[in-house]
């Protein structure tokens, strides 16, 4: 694409396709099918963690579609990704149950359904392993959106919709790949058992948050604005999948939940509070609907703006001491 999209609204089928599967679980491509002629016989002792690590951190830099659209063509969306591993027994995700919801999908109950689809028992969760990585926001999209005080700045916005479906379609190889192999696999959400939507408990929500397993996994904790603060800051998108082989943790996770938040940690900083435009952020908490109110809002100027159908906004995660790392007083 060498030029701006004409007629967003109606023209931009990848950003209504993502809005819409995103909030409601529909248009996903069918799950791949195990092959399970080599699922006994192919030796998968090789993959092991530095397997992981390095197969995802390869792939994402040479993967064509981790790339900006015009008039920023050819520019990375992604830097250089953090991986974490977590047992698919830890007792974390039976806590979620009771922090999130019980909508939260543990590991055992998602690779059951992946399982059953492909007439196979259940494995059991302590042969299970939930693989997490953090690919980190672009230094030039960042610096963009930390001078716009009220909407995302155009690469920002790009970068919500381009990311969003790039990372669907990277994880969504990288299970197809694992089957392929004969190892079970799946991502909960690019599975149409995955939506947004509001619960009881937390509000705007969903079955699988990227966010809580990547703290399960050690790459990060909580900041005031409910964003995961990780070695490379709070700009990034998540993912995370869960496979059937037993996989090492590799990070330490900390106790406290916010442990890399300045305010946390020192009653000094709301940098984030300042910078949301509708005060959803306080120092009791953020506010989820007010948020979505907001970002909801934005979709209008990013199809008249940026001819794009997309909606963002990222004005707290930029701009503040843990935008690009962990503030130093916390590291």
């Amino acid at each position: 694409m060498d030029q701006y999209r004409k007629f967003s609204w109606l023209t931009d089928l990848r950003g209504i396709k993502s809005a819409i599967g995103e909030l409601r679980g529909l248009g996903y491509p069918k799950q791949p099918k195990l092959n399970k002629a080599v699922a006994n016989e192919t030796d998968h002792e090789h993959m092991n963690e530095n397997w992981f690590i390095e197969t995802i951190k390869e792939k994402l830099a040479s993967h064509p579609q981790n790339s900006l659209q015009f008039p920023f063509s050819g520019e990375k969306i992604f830097d250089d990704p953090l991986v974490g591993f977590v047992s698919g027994d830890d007792p974390i995700f039976q806590e979620y149950k009771k922090i999130i919801g019980p909508h939260h999908f543990t590991p055992y109950e998602i690779m059951a359904w992946q399982a059953e689809k492909n007439g196979l028992p259940a494995p059991d969760a302590k042969d299970l392993s939930v693989v997490s990585f953090v690919m980190p926001i672009s230094e030039k999209t960042r610096n963009d959106n930390k001078h716009k005080t009220d909407w995302p700045a155009e690469r920002w916005a790009q970068t919500r919709l381009l990311g969003e479906i790039f990372s669907q379609t990277f994880v969504r190889e990288i299970v197809t790949d694992l089957m392929e192999k004969g190892v079970l696999a799946v991502s909960p959400d690019v599975t149409p058992l995955f939506n947004k939507k509001r619960y009881p408990i937390v509000g705007w929500a969903s079955p699988w948050s990227h966010r809580h397993i990547a703290y399960a996994a050690g790459l990060g904790t909580f900041g005031m604005q409910d964003f995961l603060i990780t070695e490379k800051g709070v700009c990034h998108r998540l993912g995370s999948f869960v496979v059937n082989l037993k996989l090492a943790p590799n990070r330490q996770r900390p106790s406290d939940i916010h442990a890399y938040c300045l305010y946390h940690q020192t009653g000094k900083c709301l940098k984030c509070v300042k910078r949301c435009p509708v005060d959803a952020i306080t120092k009791d908490g953020h506010d989820k609907e007010a948020c979505y109110k907001k970002v909801a809002s934005t979709l209008p100027y990013c199809n008249k703006h940026y001819h794009i159908f997309i909606y963002g906004c990222g004005l707290c995660a930029t701009g503040v001491p843990c935008e690009a790392g962990i503030p130093v007083k916390n590291r």
